[in-house]
């Protein structure tokens, strides 16, 4: 019996191992955001999301060090979606924007980890804008009327 437990806990162990490296490893392997892609939807808004700098991609990811036209699109989102107005829009991913991003998460039922990636793409709302009539709404990526076009 206890050769049994043992051998139970010891399987147990291997397999949160297996799991947090797997995790670790799919974390690690996606692109970071350092672009941004304008989308418009069928009703004229447009809107820039977080992508992959090196194909245009939106499934990528952002933490604190990261920097460029990504991080930019998301402070906007941020100061005009969530009330983040003295947030500077530098496209610097560091404290002040990280501790934003978790406000951001947490008011939206995430997990608060100050990492923008697939999960909060989805969740949060975007800041959707018509230039030239000076309106905007804040949507989900779901939200906006379809097609979307890149």
């Amino acid at each position: 019996m206890k050769r049994t437990l043992a051998s139970l806990g010891a399987a147990a162990v291997l397999a949160a191992s297996l799991l947090t490296t797997g995790a670790t490893t799919a974390s690690a392997a996606m692109p970071t955001c350092t672009g941004a892609n304008t989308y418009g939807d069928a009703v004229g808004y447009t809107v820039r999301i977080p992508t992959d700098h090196e194909d245009g991609s939106n499934f990528c990811a952002m933490r604190r060090g990261a920097s460029g036209n990504g991080v930019m699109a998301l402070q906007w989102t941020m100061h005009w979606c969530y009330g983040q107005i003295n947030l500077a829009k530098d496209g610097e991913f560091g404290p002040a924007t990280e501790a934003a991003l978790k406000k951001v998460q947490a008011s939206e039922g995430l997990v608060a980890d100050g990492v923008y990636g697939p999960n909060t793409r989805d969740r949060i709302k975007h800041h959707w804008e018509i230039w030239d009539r000076g309106e905007f709404r804040c949507l989900r990526m779901s939200q906006a009327p379809g097609p979307l076009q890149d």
